[in-house]
This record gives C-alpha cells, sequence and structure tokens, in this order.
C-alpha cells in the first residue's frame, strides 16, 4: 500500500487526466495556447461552466516493485472549493488486492483503508481526517487528503506550480478523430518545490528531488472546447520502478453525489 501512496502523491505533479465529455465534441480548429497560464486560464473557465465530472485512472510500476492500480471517482469544482470521492485499487503480485476510498469535502476528509492482513473489516471502517493534528499518522493521511483534492482537479493541478511549468511543445492532433492540440508539459521539481507552501507536499517534493527525480514529463490532449481529453505519463521514479499513468474524465456537467459516509461507520 505505500507504493499506492505514491501513486495517488505524484498524480498531483504529472497532470495524468484524460477527459472524455458525454456532450457532442465540436468540429472547430481548438486553441493552441503558449504558455500554461493561458492554458490554465481556458480550462478553468470550461470548469467553472461543467463543474462536476466523472474520473477515472488506470496505471502500473513496473521494476523493483511491480503493481497495477485503479481508481474510480467523481469531481465537484465550485468556486474555492473542491469536492471529491475516489476509490483506488492496488494489485501486486502474490497480494490479495488493496482496495482504499477516499471522501475529501470542503471542510471535511474521510478515508477507508483495508482491514489489517487477517482481520475482517470494521463496522467502522471510515476515518476522519484532522488537519490540525500533530500524529505524524494523522499528518500523513491529511496531507494524501489534500494530494488527491489537487490531483482531481485538473486546473490547481496546472496552476499549483505554474512558475515551475512549461510548455515544451504544442502540436495539432486528434482524438478519435476530432481535432485536439497535443501539449508536452514539463514540471521543474527543484522550482516546485521551493515554491511550495504546504509542509507535507513541500517535504514530498523534496523527498523526490533527492532520490533523483529531476523532472515530471506528461502529455496532454486539449480539445475545441478547452476540455483535457486525453493525457498520458510514462516516469521514471528512482528506486521503485517505471510508473505509467492514463485517465479519463466523462459526464461533464452530470449530477454527481459526494457525501460524508453515515456518522455510525466513522471513528
Amino acid at each position: 500500500m505505500r507504493y499506492g501512496r505514491h501513486v495517488i502523491a505524484l498524480v498531483v505533479l504529472l497532470a495524468a487526466v484524460t477527459a472524455c465529455s458525454s456532450a457532442p465534441v465540436p468540429t472547430a480548429a481548438p486553441a493552441r495556447f503558449s504558455t500554461i497560464a493561458d492554458l490554465v486560464a481556458a480550462v478553468a473557465q470550461r470548469q467553472r461552466t461543467d463543474q462536476t465530472a466523472r474520473l477515472s485512472l488506470r496505471g502500473d510500476i513496473t521494476g523493483n516493485a511491480t503493481l497495477q492500480f485503479t481508481g474510480e471517482g467523481v469531481l465537484r469544482v465550485l468556486t474555492n472549493a473542491v469536492s471529491v470521492q475516489f476509490t483506488q485499487v492496488v494489485t501486486q503480485k502474490g497480494v490479495a488486492p488493496q482496495e482504499t476510498s477516499y471522501i475529501v469535502l470542503p471542510d471535511a476528509a474521510y478515508l477507508r483503508l483495508p482491514p489489517p492482513k487477517g482481520q475482517i473489516a470494521a463496522r467502522q471502517p471510515w476515518v476522519r481526517v484532522d488537519p490540525t493534528s500533530t500524529d505524524p499518522a494523522a499528518k500523513g493521511l491529511a496531507a494524501l487528503a489534500t494530494t488527491l483534492t489537487e490531483s482531481a482537479d485538473p486546473t490547481r493541478t496546472l496552476s499549483r506550480y505554474a512558475d515551475a511549468t512549461q510548455i515544451s511543445g504544442a502540436t495539432a492532433d486528434t482524438i478519435d478523430g476530432d481535432p485536439a492540440v497535443r501539449y508536452a508539459i514539463v514540471v521543474d521539481l527543484t522550482k516546485a518545490a521551493a515554491q511550495e507552501t504546504d509542509p507535507a507536499l513541500k517535504a514530498q517534493l523534496e523527498q523526490q528531488v533527492r532520490g533523483g527525480l529531476a523532472t515530471v514529463t506528461s502529455t496532454l490532449w486539449v480539445d475545441a472546447q478547452d476540455r483535457p481529453v486525453r493525457s498520458a505519463v510514462r516516469q521514471n521514479l528512482p528506486g521503485i520502478g517505471t510508473l505509467s499513468i492514463t485517465g479519463s474524465y466523462r459526464d461533464w456537467g452530470q449530477p454527481v453525489e459526494i457525501d460524508a459516509p453515515p456518522a455510525a461507520q466513522v471513528r
């Protein structure tokens, strides 16, 4: 499961999302942006209209630790408030699949972790995360919840490290026959760590830099409605292996339900 947490922690830097809208896709040529600031502004404007989406992630790590992971969830983005409900399953050879669920609301965060080996699920499987706790385990869970929220919102993902991020290429392309622009995006982790103000996220970035991870690269496709429609990431993780991630957003603007777990199930 520790590798599963590394996966979520790194997604915030990868912009590793694929957006497949259920709305009709226009045939007009999409705009082509040369800076992260312009790209973020366009995506954010579209997002303010859509507000909700369903999201999926698929990926694997091969190397010293080989595993596969999948994730499904829903997202709601309002002004200065992001809510996410997400379930991740990590599978490794010789180990039973491990499922972890997250509910992050503007005023609370909850995690449902797999029971210890040999134990059945607890009657209160959910843990409410206290972001003010000084307990190291609680602080780690709070950082994980924050990272999940950041990774689920593509606007925050790109804008949080805008000064450390560059578009190294923007090329006309097609996705499923529809016009799109393929962006090559590079994040300088040293610069990102220097500008990060959240202590937990800063520590994560600095640890990755010390481990030899200098940059994170991704490819992002954006359509004529300024919605991300596809991305691909393949990244070497020092001491772990090679990480590959694909993902999707779909059903933009459709109703979603993101609620706190029943009080009787929270400890």
